[in-house]
């Protein structure tokens, strides 16, 4: 029995039913690009008759007949001479929802009463991409035993092995390479290949049958990443083992900057000349890294600045600094730039911040609180005397020179107690003295370790400095005393600081209240500008 279309001149039929409007939840979503179906405004056009070249009732019917996948209707509507090619106001048709509710016996009787089957909506979109995108084998072989064109990209220049590399279906992958696609064909926003997509989201039988047809290990993004530098950042040491068996050089780097980590998880890492070392050390992948260095990874490979050293302390990774001193990398290279993350820890209102730029790992080390680091780093010959360019020392971070209140001392988290701060800086600043740092040093802000221990505060810090023979007046280039930085207090990283128990310790331990200059008020004009007008 045949399907009777609706009459829409009544108003007790069933034309509402078919049209009905599709809520978000029913789109068909594609990366970032919804397929949008027919719109409220749409159907009322079409009830009306007031749009121009809008899909006939029963062409809509179809569709929504696909969408549904009800096989049934869409064999009665096709024979009551429904248009197999009909399309929503976003370009979708019936073969696009067929392909999408992963129905190959609606596929077929599409295809059969003569669909386009690379129909395009007006994101580019095909059947096979949608098809790819659910890693429906079997729709997938249909559509390509009908013609679909498996190089067919989206306005995005993602074409369907991209898209099926992306979401890891290896038979997909195979019946498309199998049917022409271009293993090493670009995708327009980010100029990465399905070598990389798969490589990003981790899927390493792809990845193995990609590089079977030559799938090239050398391509680069618009950001310069390789696919060995994405298998860095995510860590995946087997896909790493197959793209360095298949010709990729172990410190290929990216000179030009890196980002746009496809849809995989974002992480940190270098911003200039990264090499899969560094990346992997920034990406806190300890096993890759390892990997990395035993396949004959540079060891004194350096990049924004920065050596794999300076990561591995920045990163708490003793171990892979133990491996990469033991593998020959220098103990003392120093930064040429500030380190990433610092910058939201470091103050810069009081113009005395200490600068890392010149800074060795141990002085990192010593700034972190890093025991286990320092000494590994100074058995392998690290000189602890090495200052930064503006002669901060060593002593003077791991007193609190950098320190700023609420940030641990790696700049990722947030505390409200600053006590494990005060007890790790006792046991550093006693290994420092230990091993002949100047207490009384002063940089080129004439700030000393005193100075320092100020910022951090607490009750055991500085008297344990002053009876170590710490200067209790000296004066900064600002005219301040350790006494007077704690009593008075000071912006630092726009917010003002006092440390009035500390003062009152320095005082009873002998400063001299009388010296440096009185910037009180000062400090108070500046807060009473901060606070909000009534």
């Amino acid at each position: 029995m045949s399907l009777k279309l609706p009459q829409l001149a009544s108003s007790n039929n069933t034309a509402l039913r078919i049209l009905r409007i599709p809520t978000p939840s029913t789109s068909l979503t594609m990366g970032t690009s919804m397929l949008r179906l027919v719109t409220v405004a749409a159907v009322v056009m079409i009830l009306t008759g007031t749009a121009q070249a809008q899909p006939s009732p029963n062409e809509l019917a179809l569709i929504e007949a696909a969408k549904d996948a009800d096989t049934v209707a869409v064999r009665q509507l096709l024979a009551a001479s429904a248009d197999v090619n009909g399309r929503y106001g976003d370009g979708t048709t019936a073969l696009h929802w067929a392909s999408h509710r992963d129905s190959t016996q609606l596929v077929l009787l599409l295809l059969e009463a003569g669909a386009a089957v690379n129909a395009l909506d007006d994101h580019g979109t095909t059947p096979l991409a949608l098809a790819c995108l659910n890693g429906s084998l079997s729709v997938v072989r249909t559509l390509l035993e009908h013609g679909a064109d498996p190089n067919l990209a989206r306005t995005s220049g993602e074409t369907p092995l991209m898209t099926a590399a992306r979401v890891g279906n290896v038979d997909v992958v195979r019946h498309l390479l199998e049917a022409g696609a271009d293993p090493n064909a670009t995708e327009t926003t980010l100029g990465q290949t399905a070598l990389m997509l798969a490589t990003a989201e981790n899927h390493t039988p792809v990845v193995r049958v990609l590089l079977e047809v030559g799938g090239s290990v050398s391509a680069r993004s618009t950001n310069r990443f390789t696919p060995l530098l994405f298998a860095a950042q995510q860590g995946n040491i087997d896909a790493a083992r197959l793209l360095l068996a298949a010709g990729a050089d172990v410190n290929e780097s990216a000179p030009e900057g890196i980002g746009g980590n496809t849809n995989a998880r974002t992480r940190f890492v270098a911003d200039t000349d990264a090499a899969a070392l560094l990346v992997a050390i920034d990406s806190e992948h300890r096993e890759m890294a390892l990997f990395l260095l035993d396949r004959g990874a540079d060891p004194n490979h350096a990049g924004a600045g920065r050596t794999a050293l300076h990561a591995a302390v920045q990163r708490h990774m003793p171990d892979v600094a133990a491996a990469l001193l033991s593998r020959g990398a220098d103990p003392n290279p120093r930064l040429e730039r500030r380190l990433p993350f610092v910058s939201r820890r470091i103050s810069q209102d009081n113009g005395l911040t200490p600068s890392n730029i010149g800074a060795t790992p141990f002085f990192l080390a010593s700034s972190f609180g890093d025991m286990e680091s320092m000494r590994i780093l100074i058995g392998a010959g690290a000189d602890p005397l090495l200052r930064t360019n503006d002669g901060t020392t060593a002593l003077m971070v791991a007193a609190g020179a950098d320190y700023v209140d609420g940030a641990d001392k790696y700049g990722r988290r947030w505390f409200g107690d600053n006590l494990p701060l005060r007890e790790s800086a006792l046991r550093t600043i006693t290994y420092l003295l230990d091993l002949g740092l100047d207490l009384n040093a002063t940089n080129d802000y004439d700030q000393t370790t005193l100075h320092a221990a100020v910022y951090l505060g607490g009750t055991t810090l500085v008297p344990f400095l002053v009876e170590r023979g710490a200067d209790i007046n000296v004066v900064n280039a600002r005219g301040q005393t350790p006494w007077m930085i704690a009593a008075q207090g000071e912006y630092r990283s726009g917010s003002f600081y006092t440390q009035k128990e500390t003062g009152e310790i320095l005082r009873q331990l002998g400063a001299d209240t009388t010296l440096g200059k009185d910037l009180g008020k000062n400090f108070k004009r500046l807060l009473a500008n901060r606070e909000p007008k009534p």
